[in-house]
């Protein structure tokens, strides 16, 4: 294709503006100031996603935002249910669970709507790229056998990896990664919708191999972003919790590729259903569904998924009333920031010491501070741990998960301040990051270790 300067111009200016607000809200981040630290997954993805697009329309002299603008806005509507899917599954398989959200509902919710938006268009703008810039070309292969037992192999497969999880949940969780390929391809081909095996039985085999390695591209993005947010998801997958690289369990990455063919299959397969409503009537009354459907399962993530909130200081006032009181004239409000924040220890050590706090007051509540900010804990988990002993980093990295889990159950069922019961992979995931950062694999060192 025949690129203009006009798509040449605009591509560079689109890369630019997105790489300058990536920059900015990266550094942001880095510095720990908010908005940026708490909502840096959402502000580093969109701009990331635009970056991606920039590219493609430099290359090719079209994107995906560019051809159809509406489209792409669809699809990004479109993600918010496609993705709840997934957290439905979640919510009995206890994969992975969120932590630093906010505390009103209404910005959880906008920020649910704002995060799961960006799946779809990094998906397909990711497919995109990994074609325009050469790292997957044109591929040709045998053309796949058009046997007539395939399609009902396939859609009992995809059967089996939708139910298994539900009766094997430690061992069957993967399949729903690919359980929706092999369920929903079939319809797609016979529907006459754009169609992975329509594209093998040709002998092609380009869009399932772009989209396999964006899968693999946006996995390392979504937990690249992820890592460096307060606001953000941890794993407690099976089997999976020692190697990690960011939060993600090295294996994880396996299923980012067959994701991203799973979200491919899905669109085709929602367009299909759109393409045969036959009134716009019709059409509607799906959307509203949708929208009624997708609504109804945010109450479900604040109970089940979220499982802290911002840790602020007045969470625990009622321990120390008038110490609390001299950090709140020093400006000290979100526990996390102060113990994660670069360069404000000495001039907030220098405000509290002219408004009396001694250095062991300093310390207890860094202390504390340190403890709810571990891996997303929270203030009403550290209470649950300060009920059981555990006061401190170097307490919690002394503990026996199992024994720790039993006993923060058995308060929990009488307190009831924790939003969820602690599970034994959580507290195990807990004790091993106190492990990591008191044996001085942290820098700079956190309080309470010693």
């Amino acid at each position: 294709m025949k690129i203009t300067s006009v798509a040449s111009q605009r591509a560079r200016l689109q890369v630019l503006i997105a790489m300058g607000v990536l920059g900015i809200c990266s550094g942001g981040m880095l510095l720990r100031l908010e908005p940026f630290t708490t909502w840096y997954y959402a502000m580093a993805w969109w701009p990331f996603i635009f970056i991606m697009d920039g590219v493609v329309l430099w290359k090719k002299g079209d994107s995906l935002f560019w051809r159809n603008p509406k489209e792409f806005f669809l699809l990004a509507l479109l993600s918010v249910p496609v993705w709840l899917f997934f957290e439905i599954y979640n919510l009995l398989l206890q994969n992975w669970y969120y932590v630093g959200s906010s505390r009103s509902w209404e910005m959880r919710w906008l920020g649910y709507i704002i995060c799961f938006a960006t799946v779809l268009p990094a998906v397909f703008e990711a497919q995109e790229l990994v074609g325009a810039i050469g790292l997957v070309p044109e591929l040709s292969t045998r053309p796949l056998p058009q046997g007539r037992l395939l399609t009902p192999a396939l859609m009992a497969a995809g059967f089996l990896c939708l139910v298994l999880p539900f009766l094997i949940p430690s061992y069957g969780f993967p399949l729903i990664w690919i359980a929706l390929i092999f369920l929903l391809e079939p319809v797609n081909k016979s529907w006459g919708q754009p169609s992975l095996l329509k594209e093998m039985e040709r002998g092609s085999i380009t869009m399932p191999l772009r989209l396999l390695a964006g899968g693999l591209l946006c996995g390392l993005a979504w937990e690249l972003f992820n890592f460096h947010a307060l606001c953000k998801w941890i794993y407690t997958v099976p089997h999976f919790e020692e190697l990690k690289l960011f939060e993600m369990p090295l294996a994880g990455f396996l299923g980012f590729p067959p994701f991203a063919l799973e979200c491919y299959v899905l669109v085709q397969f929602i367009k299909g259903i759109m393409r045969r409503a036959k009134t716009a009537a019709v059409r509607w009354t799906c959307v509203g569904i949708t929208c009624v459907a997708s609504v109804s399962v945010f109450p479900l993530l604040d109970a089940y998924t979220v499982n802290s909130v911002h840790p602020l200081l007045e969470d625990l006032k009622d321990l120390a009333p008038q110490e609390a009181r001299i950090l709140e004239q020093a400006g000290i409000k979100r526990l996390d920031l102060w113990v994660l924040r670069p360069g404000t220890r000495a001039r907030e050590s220098l405000a509290l010491e002219l408004l009396g706090a001694t250095p062991e007051v300093v310390a207890k509540w860094r202390t504390w501070a340190a403890m709810a900010t571990l891996k997303g804990m929270g203030t009403q988990n550290l209470r649950l741990m300060m009920e059981a002993g555990v006061f401190k980093l170097g307490d919690l990295a002394n503990q026996e998960p199992q024994a720790l889990a039993k006993k923060l159950g058995e308060i929990q069922q009488i307190k009831s301040w924790a939003r969820q019961t602690p599970r034994e992979a959580q507290v195990r995931l807990w004790v091993r990051e106190a492990k990591r950062i008191c044996s001085g694999e942290a820098e700079p060192a956190w309080p309470g270790c010693k």
